[in-house]
């Protein structure tokens, strides 16, 4: 009869995890979620592995102290009961971060500067951004009103307060903060990067709502060192699933 230290929970390739290793890091999240983590994780060590990276110890106590600060730990005593809360030790939550500072290792390995530049250039429309406000009302009529009511020289802001629908935003005078054209629909987004700043847009109908929109400000897309992080991720997704799909895995918990 093995017992849970050696029952093998997930294989990938000569990389192992045994049952008592997995529901440790199931302390962290829920187990669906901890499945594809664990197994993302064991591929990036065998990636790792294969390219010769290894974990940095400085990168390795950041990530620690960033653990730390992020669910209150601010003293070793705080520290040390939240770990035995869990019947864990600190190696224990090492073991658990290494990968995401191996993940960062292989990217900033794999990715190169070049691969950015040709993604931010096939994709740049992804990255303008727009600050906007909004009026939301349940009735066209209503809407194409108030939209007559701006163009004759009413303060959009105002209006937003007084007679928008969106309760996030109505008393803020409307006011959505930045958004990508992601999280417009296809229309407003078409409209909208359009513009020039202090354009007044609409009425777009979502949903049985109908809506303003006012250009406050555009962003063109800029090659930043956000942005740049944010394609690198991407591109080393893309890189990650194809490398996984190589690999034979196995994830018997769910035939124990």
């Amino acid at each position: 009869m093995h017992t849970i230290d050696e029952l093998i929970a997930i294989r990938v390739e000569e990389l192992e995890l045994t049952l008592k290793q997995l529901l440790q890091r199931n302390k962290l999240g829920t187990l669906a979620e901890m499945i594809d983590r664990t197994r993302n994780a064991l591929v990036i060590e065998r990636w790792a592995k294969e390219q010769g990276i290894e974990a940095e110890a400085a990168a390795l106590q950041q990530l620690i102290t960033q653990f730390r600060k992020a669910h209150g730990l601010f003293t070793a005593a705080q520290a040390k009961e939240w770990l035995e809360h869990r019947n864990m030790q600190l190696e224990d939550l090492a073991a658990c971060l290494h990968p995401q500072v191996l993940r960062q290792a292989l990217t900033d390995s794999v990715v190169s500067e070049g691969e950015v530049r040709h993604y931010f250039q096939e994709h740049m429309l992804d990255f303008e951004r727009a600050e906007i406000s909004r009026i939301v009302t349940g009735d066209y009529g209503q809407c194409q009103e108030l939209l007559f009511r701006v163009e004759e020289g009413a303060d959009f802001h105002a209006m937003a307060r007084q007679y928008s629908l969106d309760t996030a935003t109505a008393k803020s005078g409307g006011y959505a903060g930045i958004v990508t054209r992601d999280m417009l629909e296809p229309e407003e987004a078409a409209a909208l990067f359009a513009a020039d700043s202090g354009t007044v847009l609409g009425p777009f109908e979502r949903r049985r709502e109908f809506i303003l929109l006012l250009v406050e400000k555009l962003y063109p897309a800029e090659l930043d060192e956000e942005t740049a992080e944010h394609i690198r991720q991407i591109l080393f997704q893309h890189k990650l699933e194809a490398y996984q799909s190589t690999l034979t895995i196995s994830e018997d918990i769910w035939n124990l």
